[in-house]
């Protein structure tokens, strides 16, 4: 290979220098890349599969296929050069290999004369004839001095051959392949060992209980509104009565808090009649601590209601059960069918689509029209007019309709009457934020957070906080109302309900829980 120099189109590869050179470019190429082309430049039209190349070019080395082929892709860049037209050198031919297809002619390469590399023994010195030193003497003023042994045994000694420098390149590849395979297995080893580590991507709050009902194939539409909307009656019941803090199933999370019990509702017909099932688990252990099945006879609605809360209470240890039960269906509606009405709402005021939402008002509405003096239904139906513009700000808001039931309300409280609902108080101390009142806001608010904790009720409180300049306790009460209900329609409520709030500033956590693509710029 000494020497050895080749016209490939118009690139000159230099096979020794390790360079092309085309027109004014010189180009340093690899060694691999230059052994590639010297190997195919002796072969020029021959097709060349992989084993062959890895056999003669890498000399049987240890080289993947994936080494060859990216050979191949350099060595083409290398001699396109950049250029646009269309010009081949290397093909591949399907299922056999490669082929070198540029016009190829080995060349001799151009003589260099240096006095250095002429060797002369003392028998040619004795040959030369008297007249040619005589020429030598006149010509040249310069007095020439035989080559030292240090440079005789530098200019003596013999070039490294092909096959030592094939067998260099090969150890290096062996060296190369050694390297790449210990890195492996050294971030195999890592990666195992972090894998090997206890992750923890769940735990579960013993103290937090899920509400959630069961949908069947057969169940009509009548069976699920009324059981997600009794889901909600117990679930708003065991809040306001125990220690508890209750999560309506609407997210589905694959790592955080779970649930440590489950409260699940399920309408069904057996035999020609209707049930109503409910069942309390314990899902720490897997057990099932309450199960019991009512018979669901719509004239007798409350009773089922109510018995069906003071029984849950009970298997949650709550004291004086009965009592309890009978004080929260207290404020119910009193004609069943205005009470049914109301249940059936609460499934459709539980979702943010418009049209849902409408559906729920229009049963709230008439099932006030049942019992027009039903102060826990002035302030459901008052909320839900507000919550309404909140989760879809296009709405317009009933302006006349939301006044005629405020007056109610402070009609009623001016009077005297026996309110004890929290709902009541958390209308009119929505009233008075609206108003920019938050003296009077915080009192009625206060007086339904004594009764019981509630989304709606934490939504208010970061609200007031604004009105009072601390957002710091805003975004406090907006994190807890979200961590009580974990979906849309509570992000939406903080943002919009009485005024706009800007959530990124205010609680970026929260911000970010809704938004998760958003980044933080630094």
């Amino acid at each position: 290979m000494v020497g050895m120099h080749f016209q490939i189109n118009d690139w000159r590869l230099n096979v020794d220098e390790n360079k092309l050179y085309r027109q004014d470019r010189e180009v340093s190429v690899e060694p691999r890349l230059i052994n590639l082309l010297y190997f195919l430049a002796k072969n020029p039209g021959e097709v060349f599969c992989r084993e062959q190349l890895i056999e003669h070019v890498w000399g049987g080395a240890i080289v993947t296929d994936q080494v060859v082929t990216q050979s191949i892709f350099e060595l083409r860049k290398l001699l396109r050069d950049g250029r646009e037209e269309s010009i081949h050198y290397l093909i591949t031919v399907p299922k056999r290999g490669y082929k070198l297809v540029a016009s190829v002619t080995e060349i001799a390469p151009e003589p260099s004369v240096d006095a250095n590399h002429t060797l002369v023994d003392d028998d040619s010195e004795r040959d030369v004839e008297p007249h040619q030193h005589q020429e030598l003497d006149i010509g040249s003023t310069d007095m020439i001095f035989p080559a030292g042994p240090l440079t005789r045994a530098l200019n003596s000694r013999k070039p490294a051959t092909r096959r030592d420098k094939i067998e260099i390149r090969r150890w290096k590849s062996i060296a190369f392949d050694v390297f790449w395979i210990s890195a492996l297995i050294i971030a195999f080893g890592v990666f195992t060992y972090y894998q090997s580590e206890t992750n923890i991507t769940q735990a579960m709050d013993t103290h937090l209980i899920e509400f959630t009902f069961q949908e069947t194939l057969i169940q009509d539409q009548d069976h699920i509104e009324l059981s997600d909307g009794l889901v909600q009656k117990l679930a708003a019941d065991i809040a306001q009565v125990s220690h508890y803090r209750v999560r309506l199933s609407k997210a589905r999370f694959v790592a955080g808090v779970l649930p440590g019990k489950t409260v699940t509702v399920k309408i069904q017909d057996q035999a020609g009649h209707t049930y109503l099932d409910v069942e309390y688990r314990n899902n720490a252990s897997g057990t099932t601590l309450f199960s019991r099945q009512y018979p669901l006879v719509l004239p007798q609605i409350r009773q089922v209601i109510e018995k069906a809360s003071s029984e849950l209470m009970q298997a949650l240890a709550v004291p004086d059960a009965e009592n309890k039960a009978s004080l929260l269906m207290a404020a119910m509606p009193e004609n069943q069918q205005a009470l049914l009405k109301l249940v059936r709402a609460h499934h459709y005021l539980n979702v943010s689509q418009p049209s849902s939402f409408k559906e729920g008002i229009r049963l709230l509405e008439e099932a006030l029209q049942m019992e027009p003096i039903n102060h826990y239904l002035q302030a459901e139906l008052l909320v839900a007019y507000y919550v309404q513009t909140a989760l879809d700000p296009r709405q317009s808001l009933s302006v006349d309709r939301a006044n005629q039931l405020t007056q109610q309300l402070l009609l009623a409280v001016d009077q005297g009457h026996p309110l004890s609902q929290p709902r009541i108080f958390e209308a009119l101390a929505l009233h008075e934020i609206i108003r920019d009142n938050p003296l009077r806001a915080d009192a009625y608010l206060q007086q339904a957070l004594s009764v019981r904790e509630s989304v709606f009720g934490n939504v208010l409180l970061g609200k007031l906080a604004e009105l009072q300049g601390d957002t710091e306790r805003a975004s406090e009460a907006y994190s807890e109302a979200f961590y009580m209900d974990i979906s849309l329609e509570t992000y939406l409520l903080c943002e919009n309900l009485a005024f706009y709030s800007n959530l990124k500033s205010i609680d970026y956590a929260l911000y970010r829980a809704v938004h998760p693509s958003v980044t933080t710029v630094l």
